[in-house]
Formats: structure tokens, sequence, C-alpha cells
């Protein structure tokens, strides 16, 4: 039987990168070709008589060092044979085995090859020995040559083999090849003439192989624009002078009172504490004794409990009562006062229902639009009348009328619990202190930038960093507490920004810049970070950072 020398089933490349010089990659091979009987009871010098027959083999590998690898194979083999010197029927069909073998492979070529001409050599040879199993079957659709009774039951065999395979080299990734190769499998169906243990088979076959080679990279070469090493000149922007330095406190306190009472009783629940967190203000204001109070604005506020008239008088009594103690505390005079009082709360109490997430837990007490204590957790009912709830609280209707409507929602239960936990925080009392401080030399503006921040103006912050080496502690500790202390103003964030970039720290500069704005001299100390940070191309032009097109 004539068989074909080329393989017909084509084999792509795929990705895999050669490793030392003369270890082949990962591979594919597919072989098709001849086989011939080798069996037992024929010498070799008889192998031209021996029934021919044909298979394939489809193979991977990889050669784990230059001469050393391993290969798995898969063959597909039909098989004919005779087991006497004289053919006893001309009728030989021969039968199948289906095997699966790994080999060790050896570089023979590689052996004698200097390592710097191993990689890229056109001739290749290999040998291997392997084990495996075979799969022999076929015996009870056709028959064989033998007069001898034989075994025709499909048998898993082991068996092993060796051989050498040869190969021409075609691209980086394709070679052609021939393997010869010589196998033994246990006898199990026709030794049962002869009693012998092996049969043996030659294969001779021709293929290609598919190296998965990828094609070399290049390697990446990372273009790093070169770093602004050292900071040009920077545009600081000195502050606008402040005229008059007007500063205010803005605070809202939470008193308690004995039920109708307006007398402030210091001891009383929580009111040592709140009256320590008025004075703690008022005594902020009058750090020094150049400050000038120019005005104190008391607005009180009582819960939403009728009676309206009742609670006229216990707002309006209970500002005045505030007002009395600060006088007894700071000697104040009477003008530098403006009270206000609001006998029901409505709006806060609105404005809770409307914004119950996010609440902390502290006590019994709902602080809205600050940072002290709130109510408990909203409980789900809370949530279920919050809509009808509201929609009576805005009603344009007489106040104790409106309370008796809003004890009515939800069976009075979410009444109950708004009495409990907000109503507290609807009685209070806001306060705003206002007060005039004197200009300060930067002698005092030196201590006062860490003492008293909001003393100073911008102006004197800015002259009290002038004071200090630039680039020193002193000098830096100006810029970024004046962008604390104010900041919603560009100048002062600019400022710092540029501070920033004198002293390296450019993860800061970048903050600061955010809120900057968009001058000219912002614009350019963004040129200038992105230079420093090695993000843009850049060069010096008449000592100016230019970012190039």
């Amino acid at each position: 039987m004539l068989w074909g020398a080329l393989l017909l089933c084509p084999l792509s490349a795929a990705a895999q990168t050669a490793g030392d010089a003369g270890k082949d990659a990962f591979y594919l091979q597919g072989y098709i070709g001849t086989n011939k009987s080798a069996n037992e009871n024929l010498p070799w010098s008889e192998l031209t008589p021996y029934p021919w027959s044909g298979g394939l083999f489809f193979g991977i590998g990889q050669e784990l060092t230059p001469l050393w690898g391993w290969r798995a194979a898969l063959r597909l083999n039909h098989n004919k044979s005779r087991n006497v010197r004289t053919c006893e029927s001309y009728d030989t069909w021969g039968w199948y085995n289906t095997g699966l073998f790994a080999d060790a492979t050896f570089d023979v070529s590689d052996v004698f090859r200097r390592q710097e001409r191993r990689e890229g050599a056109v001739f290749n040879l290999k040998a291997f020995a392997g084990a495996g199993l075979a799969y022999t079957y076929g015996f009870d659709k056709v028959p064989l040559s033998y007069t001898h009774p034989y075994l025709r039951q499909s048998l898993l065999l082991p068996g092993f083999r060796t051989g050498l395979t040869a190969t021409f080299r075609l691209s980086e990734n394709w070679r052609i090849g021939t393997e010869l190769s010589h196998s033994w499998y246990a006898d199990r169906f026709n030794g049962v003439a002869y009693e012998s243990p092996l049969d043996g088979r030659t294969n001779l076959k021709l293929g290609v192989t598919c190296l998965l080679v990828r094609k070399r990279k290049e390697p990446v070469q990372v273009v790093r624009n070169t770093r602004l090493r050292e900071c040009p000149e920077l545009p600081f922007a000195p502050p606008v002078p402040e005229p008059l330095k007007v500063r205010r406190i803005v605070g809202r306190a939470f008193l308690d009172f004995p039920v109708n009472e307006t007398v402030i009783y210091p001891e009383y629940r929580k009111n040592p504490g709140e009256l320590a967190r008025i004075q703690s203000s008022v005594d902020s204001a009058l750090f020094d004794k150049s400050v000038t109070v120019t005005g104190i604005s008391l607005h009180g506020y009582a819960s939403p409990e009728s009676p309206y008239a009742n609670n006229t008088r216990l707002a309006s009594g209970r500002v005045e009562a505030l007002k009395s103690y600060l006088v007894r505390q700071y000697a104040f005079p009477d003008s530098v006062f403006t009270t206000a009082a609001t006998p029901e709360d409505w709006g806060n109490l609105r404005g809770f229902l409307e914004n119950t997430e996010g609440r902390r837990v502290k006590g019994d007490l709902w602080y809205d639009g600050t940072g002290y204590v709130e109510t408990p957790r909203v409980p789900d009912f809370i949530l279920q009348y919050r809509d009808e709830l509201i929609a009576v609280i805005d009603k344009d209707m007489d106040p104790d009328e409106k309370e008796l409507l809003l004890k009515k929602v939800g069976g009075g239960e979410p009444y109950r619990w708004l009495h409990k936990h907000v109503y507290p925080g609807l009685r209070h009392t806001d306060y705003i202190i206002e007060y005039e401080i004197k200009a300060y030399p930067v002698k005092d503006g030196r201590r006062l930038i860490y003492s008293h921040p909001e003393a100073l103006s911008l102006r004197e912050m800015y002259e009290v960093s002038q004071s200090y080496e630039t680039g020193s502690e002193g000098w830096f500790d100006a810029f970024v507490i004046a962008a604390r202390q104010y900041p919603a103003d560009e100048t002062a964030q600019l400022n710092a920004a540029c501070a920033c970039l004198k002293t390296k720290r450019l993860a800061d500069a970048r903050k600061y810049l955010k809120r900057a704005g968009g001058s000219q001299g912002a614009l350019y100390v963004a040129d200038v970070l992105l230079a420093m940070e090695g993000k843009t191309e850049w060069h010096m032009e008449n000592g100016r950072v230019i970012i190039s097109p």
C-alpha cells in the first residue's frame, strides 16, 4: 500500500516564547506513514515479506533543557501480521490499535553543536523512548491469516517503544521530518500459537512539526520625560489687606429648663456642659483684651407643644435668661445684644422628617444642622407616616390645632416618639458673636498663626511667611495654615500650592491647585507641577517653564 508523505491537516502557531538557546518551544506534531509487523516468529532478515499497513500519530511536547524533553503521542494504527513463515491465507485484513505513549526525548544533534549554534539550526535529530497503553480491537470483524486459534477479544495492553525523529527547518515555526520507531506490546492475540510474550511493529512516518514560537517582542521602551528638578520662580500672590477684621462665631445652645420655667439653673440636667460650651465660644472671641465684641445675636426657640401663647412666653423668657447669664459672666453692655424668639420650631421639626438618614446616636437629643448629638435611629413607623406628618406641618392654620392633627397621625405613635426624641432638640437658642480684631505685627503673628489663626488676616499670614527663610518650616506652615483657615480664598490656595512645589510636596500641591481657580498664575503653576512630575514635554525659556505643544 502506498501512503502519502505529507500531513493533510494544517496546524496554526500560538503564543509561546522559546527558552534558552537551542531549547525547542512547545510543539505539535502530525505524522502519517506505514508500519510492518515484526512478529516474534520471523527473523529481521525477512522484513520485506511482512504485510504492509499504515497509521498516523499526533504528538505534543517540549524541551525542558536544550537536550532533554518530553512528548505525549497518540497513535492510530491499522495492523496486518502473520505468525508463520508462509502466509496461510491471502485474505489478510488485520486489526486496529490506538495507543497513548509518554516519551522522554534526547536531542542528539545538540550534543554535537556549540551552544551559540543551536539556535536556528536547520537539522535536528532526537532519540526517544517511552511507555504507554494500546487498545487493540477489531479481531471479530475481519479474518486474519492464521489457521491457529487466536483470541478475538478487544484488550488494553501495555507497551513500550523507542526510535529516532529527524526534522528539517522550513521556518521559525515549521519543520518537516520523518520518524522511525519500533514498538513492543504484550502478545495476547496471535501468541496463542507459539506462546511468545511479545509482538513487535516497526513504523516509518513522515509529517510536520509546528513549534509554537511567538515572535520575539522588542523590549518595550518606556519613554519618561525628564523631570524638572529645580523649581523656577513661582507666582506667589500677596493677599489684599483686610481693612477691618470682623469675625463671627456661630453656635447653638441646648439649655434645659424645668417645665414652664425660664430660669437657667447651671447644674440642671445637661446645663453644665452646654454653658461650658457657650463660654468656650465667647472666650475664643475674647482671647485678646484688645478684641471688641460688636454684637451678640440670640434667637430662642421652643418645641411645638400647645398652648402657643405659653410657648411664646417660654421662648422669649429663656432667650432673655441666656442674655442675663452672659451679662453677669462677661459684663457685656446691653447695647451689643439683639434678641428674637420663635415660639414653636416647626421648621426644624420638618427638616428632621425630611432628612432622617445618617443620624448619629448620643443621648436623646436631636441637633439639626450642627455636629452635636442627634436622635436614635428613626423607626419604621415614622418613615411610614413621614409624608402625612409633613403635610400636617405645612398646613396654614392655628398652631394648637395643627398639633392636635399631628397627634392623630398613625394613631399617635409617631407623635409620641417625636415628642420624646426630637422635641428636646427643638428647644434651643442660636447665637452669633461678632467681634473686631486689631491688626497684629509680624512678631505677634508668628505666635497667633498657631494658637489663634482666625485672628490673622490673609495678608498678615503672608507677612508672617515672608519673615522666615524661603523653604523653612515656618515659611511653609504659614502658607498651609492660611489655606486651611481660608478654604474659599483662591489666593490662599495658590500660595499654598506654590509652597508645596518649592518643598517638592507634589501631591499636596495638586490638592491646593484644585481650589486655586483659573488665573494665569494658577495655570502656570499647574504647568510647573506637570514638568516636575515628568508627565509632559517641557523646556525652559527666560527662566519660565514652557510646555511643549
